[in-house]
């Protein structure tokens, strides 16, 4: 890679290389080599449109890289709610019962109907009947 001036930039490659040299150990065989078995995963810069090898990469742009992955996995943990489970009881012309997970009991009754209706509800298809939720209850 070369900067505007056309000077080589230092890349993650060249410095695992120096790090190689100066500690007198090879570096680890799973960061040796990227073109020969695809151990590392590419980076996909939005900035650039492509993927981009990671050992290609210059270290600022690494560790920046890096930083947006590991905030863009932060705010999928904080914005995914740990489900609870509810038990859903479902009054036809028979009763029925399904524990759902689901994050709030407008989401489980939600759920409960679209299983009961659309996946038939353990191997039950069922179609046009007038069924409603008697009872939710969480499980603890």
């Amino acid at each position: 890679m070369k900067d505007k001036n056309n000077n080589h930039i230092v890349n993650v490659q060249d410095l695992l290389e120096i790090e190689s040299v100066r500690s007198k150990r090879k570096h680890p065989y799973d960061i040796n080599n990227h073109e020969e078995g695809k151990l590392l995963n590419d980076y996909f810069s939005k900035s650039k449109g492509e993927f981009i090898p990671l050992l290609d990469m210059p270290l600022s742009y690494m560790v920046r890289a890096f930083n947006k992955t590991l905030q863009e996995l932060y705010n999928l943990k904080e914005n995914r709610e740990e489900g609870k489970k509810f038990k859903v009881t479902l009054n036809t012309d028979e009763t029925y019962s399904k524990i759902v997970e689901a994050q709030d009991l407008e989401k489980a009754r939600e759920k409960a109907y679209n299983q009961f209706f659309q996946k038939g509800g353990d191997q039950m298809k069922l179609e046009d009947q007038n069924i409603d939720i008697i009872d939710i209850q969480e499980v603890k």
